[in-house]
């Protein structure tokens, strides 16, 4: 399918949804699950949690969409946005904040499955090694601020400069600019804690 008709398809399912259709907000979270589930886990480093969080940003979604013109909902950036209310909400009631690898602590792209950690474990030498690359990663993105953050994470999961942009409501001049001035801070960050921990 190429990308016209992709993107046709997913409006006629979006107003469709907002119409009433159950079968096409199901396929709906069927294409968004796993790359909002991913987003979710980087933010929050906590399985259970994003487990929660998710179901929640689709029943919320669900719940929405009978107010929402079908023709004119950007659903990604939407739907983001509602994960994001959700996830600072969480942080609020918490009170602290955790940050966050590109990708999952064992390997999967699609799955956070309880339950693989001796799967991960391989070796000695490569466990040690994938755990002093995420604490590093992490420790990047924790210097970095929110909005640059969100820009590197939704850029990793294979989101359009213009869902980036209506996702974090801003031009898509401001997004690129972010996007790279983040990019170039991430690595300069990054080079310099490996360095430090090398010496």
């Amino acid at each position: 399918m190429d990308y016209m008709n992709a993107v046709e398809d997913e409006s006629l399912l979006v107003t469709e949804a907002c119409q009433g259709s159950m079968q096409a907000f199901e396929r709906l979270v069927e294409l968004y699950e796993p790359r909002i589930r991913r987003i979710i886990y980087a933010r929050t480093q906590d399985v259970q949690l994003t487990q929660d969080i998710c179901q929640e940003t689709f029943l919320a979604a669900y719940r929405a969409l009978p107010q929402m013109n079908g023709k004119e909902l950007r659903f990604a950036p939407w739907l983001i946005r509602i994960a994001q209310n959700l996830i600072n909400s969480e942080w609020r009631r918490r009170k602290h904040v955790t940050l966050i690898p590109f990708t999952h602590p064992y390997g999967g792209d699609d799955e956070l499955e309880e339950g693989t950690g001796e799967e991960y474990l391989g070796g000695e030498e490569e466990f040690e090694e994938r755990v002093a690359q995420r604490d590093l990663v992490k420790r990047v993105l924790a210097q970095l601020p929110a909005s640059s953050v969100m820009c590197l994470l939704m850029d990793a999961e294979g989101f359009s400069y213009n869902e980036i942009a209506e996702t974090l409501q801003d031009s898509l001049s401001a997004v690129r600019s972010r996007l790279s001035r983040a990019r170039q801070a991430f690595q300069r960050i990054y080079a310099g804690l490996d360095q430090e921990g090398r010496s």
